[in-house]
């Protein structure tokens, strides 16, 4: 029995380094092929591409990267999925005013010159965009040093977005962003120290500290959240669009507590249903159906696509 013992000992023991054998080497061939396989390599023409190479002729890899670096950076040629930046130019807009949307070129003139030659409006816009910039980069040193908790998204270089709000929104137009949107309730109107109360999960926030940096929610500016779903905002506010078409039909308006009263709105009522999205959530279907509502019924509705390339 003691020799028979012995015997199944040494059995499982070579069985066992049997089995260590190929995932050792397993590790060590994927750690060589994954060496192999993303080491640069240039292809034809200008382009750099990722090939496996073989270990016979082997280069050290942080100089082949180097090389291909310098190598894009003399490239002439390349593609884009979306029109570059300084594509939209004033005169392509100004086409667009008057073939799409029927302004006349009297008013398109006077829309050219409206902020250029007006130091207190360009004043205007830059506070914005610097208060939008200076409350970003307070809430990224808060949370860094973990006094705002939870998920946090910053608006850093795309001020130009409050700025716009805070310039051509009105306070009575109802306002739904996403998940980014702590300086378009800035721009809107909300009170910044509430903002930042409602990222200190504090009571005189917002939301009295439930809501968090997804969601700021004020009543007397009507702006209508922040929403954390990726493109959830969208049908909300197209049916906000369409209330202002109600109230107007039906002679309803809201009372100093924002309630509904039946107060005919003024005949003058310009107000409007603002959205804004990113160009990855534009893609989803909730855009299509939004557009095809406000073409059927003519809501009075603005999406503003952000367009900063990070979509994915």
């Amino acid at each position: 029995h003691r020799s028979r013992h012995k015997l199944l000992r040494r059995g499982r023991s070579r069985q066992r380094n049997t089995m260590r054998f190929p995932r050792l080497a397993v590790a060590a061939a994927i750690c060589v092929a994954s060496a192999q396989a993303f080491t640069l390599s240039r292809g034809k023409g200008s382009n750099v591409a990722f090939a496996p190479i073989s270990t016979r002729a082997t280069r050290d890899v942080s100089t082949r990267m180097s090389d291909a670096v310098a190598e894009s950076e003399t490239a002439t040629e390349y593609s884009v999925m979306r029109p570059p930046i300084d594509w939209m130019t004033w005169d392509r807009v100004a086409d667009q005013l008057v073939n799409t949307f029927g302004y006349s070129h009297e008013e398109v003139a006077k829309y050219s010159l409206d902020v250029d030659e007006d130091k207190d409006r360009l004043m205007k816009i830059y506070k914005a965009m610097t208060l939008a910039r200076g409350f970003e980069n307070a809430c990224n040193q808060q949370y860094m040093q973990g006094k705002i908790r939870g998920f946090m998204h910053l608006d850093n270089g795309q001020e130009s977005i409050p700025a716009l709000v805070d310039y051509a929104i009105k306070k009575g137009d109802k306002k739904y962003s996403y998940y980014r949107e702590h300086t378009h309730a800035i721009a809107s109107g909300v009170d910044s120290g509430a903002v930042m109360a409602e990222l200190f999960m504090k009571e005189g926030g917002t939301c009295k500290g439930a809501g968090g940096s997804m969601h700021i929610f004020d009543k007397e500016t009507y702006f209508q959240g922040g929403w954390a779903l990726v493109s959830e905002q969208l049908p909300y506010a197209a049916g906000a669009a369409k209330s202002i078409l109600i109230d107007r039909e039906m002679g309803l308006s809201d009372n100093d507590k924002f309630t509904k009263e039946n107060v005919a709105p003024p005949e003058d009522d310009d107000r409007i249903s603002v959205v804004f999205i990113g160009e990855g959530g534009s893609q989803n279907g909730r855009m299509a159906e939004i557009l095809n509502a406000a073409g059927k019924d003519n809501l009075p509705l603005l999406i503003i696509v952000i367009d900063n390339g990070r979509a994915i």
